[in-house]
């Protein structure tokens, strides 16, 4: 799926090509679903106070999925959450994109147990709170530690897009058959991101792969890739 550059240049100016000062952040959102191109901007706003029971997390990475677009175009079965956002004396009922991502914990508040400042977490589920965005306040109970072990080898790019496509490839190996060691699947879109995760996690439980990809120039030094 071809992502529109604005849509990319929102994303990485939300990431860091403007300072963030004091308790404020940079964020890409939408207040009306609609064309990403056209509903989508990025604001300047003030963080509200932290509240016992969660966390600040600044932001180190966040991809662009095709449901995320889906999501801002309102065709998505799971909705964003819009909430007043305070930018510049202007409140706006906005909903920050993104539902995938990984940021570090920088601030927790008196009642947080689960988490601890300099923990790298993921969101718990989608729709939750919006990833494109510098730095963002959220219940400690909405994301989950990524062990530090787990991120040995890993860059927050590898690490951001640990919720969506893995996780589907997991559901689609374990949940509709009874896979054994030396059982086959075949799967087409296998360069796809789930296909690629599909690919790792068979061959990490010795379950083989028959891999389906459509006709390409470049065909050979891809099956070399996926293999």
């Amino acid at each position: 799926m071809i992502v529109s550059s604005s849509v990319f240049r929102a994303v990485r100016r939300a990431h860091g090509l403007m300072q963030v000062r004091g308790m404020q952040a940079l964020a890409a959102v939408y207040t009306e679903t609609g064309d990403p191109q056209s509903v989508l901007r990025v604001v300047r706003h003030s963080l509200p106070p932290l509240l016992d029971t969660q966390v600040m997390v600044q932001m180190l990475a966040s991809p662009v999925n095709p449901s995320d677009l889906n999501q801002i175009e309102g065709t998505y079965p799971v909705r964003g959450t819009f909430n007043n956002i305070n930018t510049s004396g202007t409140v706006l009922q906005a909903c920050v994109g993104g539902n995938e991502g990984v940021g570090r914990v920088t601030q927790i508040g008196q009642n947080v147990h689960n988490v601890q400042v300099g923990d790298w977490v993921v969101p718990q589920r989608a729709g939750e709170f919006g990833t494109w965005c510098t730095r963002t306040i959220v219940d400690a109970q909405s994301v989950s530690v990524v062990p530090e072990e787990w991120r040995s080898g890993l860059s927050p790019l590898d690490i951001a897009c640990l919720k969506v496509n893995p996780c589907t490839a997991y559901r689609l190996l374990r949940d509709f058959a009874d896979l054994k060691k030396g059982d086959y699947v075949i799967q087409n879109g296998a360069n796809s991101g789930v296909g690629r995760a599909v690919i790792q996690l068979a061959h990490s439980w010795g379950i083989r792969t028959i891999n389906v990809v459509r006709d390409r120039p470049e065909l050979h030094e891809l099956q070399r890739e996926l293999t």
